[in-house]
């Protein structure tokens, strides 16, 4: 049976249109709330969703309407986006301000007008300290020093040389192929070992699979120099995870440092804190690994120049000092032989005046003899004679001993003197310089750009100075 009152759907709801108008009219309300169900409608620029408010026991809905934005009110949301680098998407909590709309056909919802960017912001921040405290309160490994954060990890020393690199990143980031592809084309010619190790990095709720592949790192036994967290850019909800506090307490501890460049330019992460080291992007954390290296190597060959240097000075200083003591060698020698053939003349001369006088005794001696012997029996003559002889005998012994004393005298001074001589240096391993034909004893004469000429046991080198640096004999320091 069909009631004889009855009014159509739409009459009623004009109805309730009418008394909402009446009532909301002109009226806008700052409302707190969590966003769900968004969507943007992109060639409309509108955004259509939930607004709901949830319990705080157990996180059940207590209160939803229907919300959108379009126009100034989609303009406000854009400047919130650039302001807090957070996306206007599902589950934040916002504060908005918003308008009551009934629709005959679309039912009661709200008009977002404004949304308050620093009342997003003073959350975010709010959780982030207090997952700050929260790792220095319950972690003995981490400690704020004034601003910046001392982690067990970011306390280990980085190897010499970074060359087995493992990366947990997206499989799909372009932030990691940036990464290797900087790494692989590097201007030095670097060669490293990146292991890629792929995960999801982003979303809050992902921190545990995140975590999990830090383990599986970990528990390779590779000994990798370094690991490397890559991502790129994204908005601050796809951030999240590196705010995470289970995620930033394991870096905090990792036995291997950690280096992050996620890509992240408004602000850094607490995984940023608690790592090893912090870069703005993957690419700048490639450079970091390769300008690492790259002072190594500079250190290595700053150590080759003066260990050259070095060398080349003390090389100098022997030449200087061997030219000096062959010069006194041939002084000496020369004055030694001097000496020795005065003292051989006058050896000579003394054995020629003995001699003779000894020869004269004698002679004087047999004619006294002869007389003896005319008067003595032929046996007295016999005994003379033989004594005549040992007494000659002992002379000519006597001079040919002193003779080969001297002649072996002269034979060591001989050899000494070759020891001494110039090629005999050279096969030692020490060289001769000459510049415009004459020998170099120091670098006063050497002037950048000169050609020089290197001498050395078996061959000449020529070569032209690069580079003349002073040095004052004391060791410079490494």
């Amino acid at each position: 049976m069909v009631p004889d009152q009855h009014i159509r759907l739409s009459q009623l709801n004009e109805r309730i249109q009418d008394t909402i108008n009446s009532r909301f009219k002109g009226q806008t309300h700052w409302v707190v709330a969590d966003v769900t169900n968004h969507s943007f409608k992109a060639d409309k620029k509108i955004h259509y969703f939930e607004l709901v408010e949830k319990s705080e026991k157990d996180s059940t809905i207590t209160a939803k309407i229907m919300g959108k934005s379009w126009g100034a009110g989609a303009l406000r949301i854009l400047d919130f986006e650039i302001t807090t680098g957070q996306r206007f998407t599902n589950n934040l909590h916002v504060l908005v301000q918003v308008s009551v709309d009934f629709h005959p056909l679309y039912g009661l919802s709200v008009n977002l007008l404004d949304i308050d960017s620093s009342f997003m912001l003073g959350i975010l921040e709010q959780q982030r300290n207090a997952t700050l405290a929260r790792l220095v309160r319950e972690n003995g490994y981490i400690w704020k020093e004034g601003e910046e954060y001392s982690t067990l990890n970011s306390r280990l020393k980085l190897p010499e040389v970074i060359q087995r690199v493992a990366v947990i990143s997206s499989s799909s980031s372009a932030g990691n192929e940036d990464f290797r592809h900087t790494m692989v084309h590097n201007d030095f010619g670097y060669a490293f070992r990146i292991d890629d190790y792929h995960t999801v990095v982003q979303g809050d709720n992902n921190a545990k699979l995140f975590l999990n592949k830090l383990i599986d790192v970990y528990n390779t036994g590779i000994p990798y120099d370094a690991i490397v967290i890559t991502r790129g850019g994204g908005s601050q909800s796809d951030f999240l995870i590196f705010d995470n506090y289970s995620i930033a307490r394991a870096v905090a501890k990792f036995p291997i440092p950690v280096i992050t460049g996620i890509g992240h330019q408004k602000n850094v992460s607490i995984t940023d804190l608690m790592a090893h080291t912090h870069t703005k992007t993957p690419t700048k954390a490639a450079e970091f690994i390769i300008a690492h290296n790259r002072s190594f190597e500079e250190s290595i060959l700053a150590l080759q120049r003066t260990i050259a240097i070095k060398s080349q000075n003390l090389f100098l200083g022997h030449y200087k000092e061997l030219s000096q003591m062959k010069n006194a060698v041939l002084h000496n020698a020369a004055a030694l032989a001097a000496s020795h053939a005065k003292q051989l003349d006058i050896i000579r001369e003394q054995i020629g005046r003995n001699s003779g006088t000894l020869l004269h005794d004698n002679q004087k001696r047999l004619l006294v003899a002869s007389q003896k012997a005319l008067q003595r029996p032929a046996m007295l003559l016999v005994e003379r004679k033989g004594e005549l002889l040992q007494l000659r005998n002992a002379v000519k012994t006597f001079a040919n001993a002193y003779l080969c004393r001297q002649e072996l005298t002269l034979e060591h001074h001989h050899k000494t003197i070759q020891m001494m001589s110039p090629q005999n240096i050279l096969r030692k391993g020490y060289a001769i310089i000459r510049v415009k034909d004459a020998i170099a004893s120091s670098a006063e004469s050497i002037r950048q750009g000169d050609d020089i000429e290197v001498i050395l046991k078996d061959a000449r080198l020529i070569s032209t100075v690069k580079e003349k640096i002073q040095y004052d004999g004391r060791e410079p320091d490494l």
